[in-house]
């Protein structure tokens, strides 16, 4: 019983990672990837997306990744539910072990 639970549990800390569209993730590639979509109560056109990041000290082309990977999942938000602009209103990373990055916009 303990080999298949160990077996079980080998298996999923291997599998890749898998964004909030079900998408395959390669992290060489990226520095973020979104886990959560959150709509505002108050304002239907405000979001939350939390994204996880890579752990490791950021440089000038992971930034630079991580600003391109954000754009690419804001377009395709905005292509999904029929948007044409955005603003930013709040970025913050949270986090030692398992960063977090949270990105607040609203959309028009």
């Amino acid at each position: 019983m303990a080999r298949i639970v160990c077996i079980i549990l080998f298996s999923f800390n291997c599998a890749p990672p898998v964004d909030y569209f079900g998408n395959n993730v390669d992290l060489s590639s990226e520095r973020i990837y979104l886990t959560r979509l959150r709509n505002d109560d108050k304002n239907k056109d405000k979001y939350i997306l939390v994204f996880n990041e890579q752990r490791g000290n950021p440089t000038k082309l992971t930034e630079t990744k991580k600003h391109n990977t954000l754009i690419r999942y804001i377009n395709l938000i905005m292509g999904y539910y029929g948007y044409t602009d955005y603003n930013i209103i709040n970025e913050r990373v949270q986090g030692i072990i398992e960063p977090r990055y949270y990105v607040t916009l609203i959309f028009q």
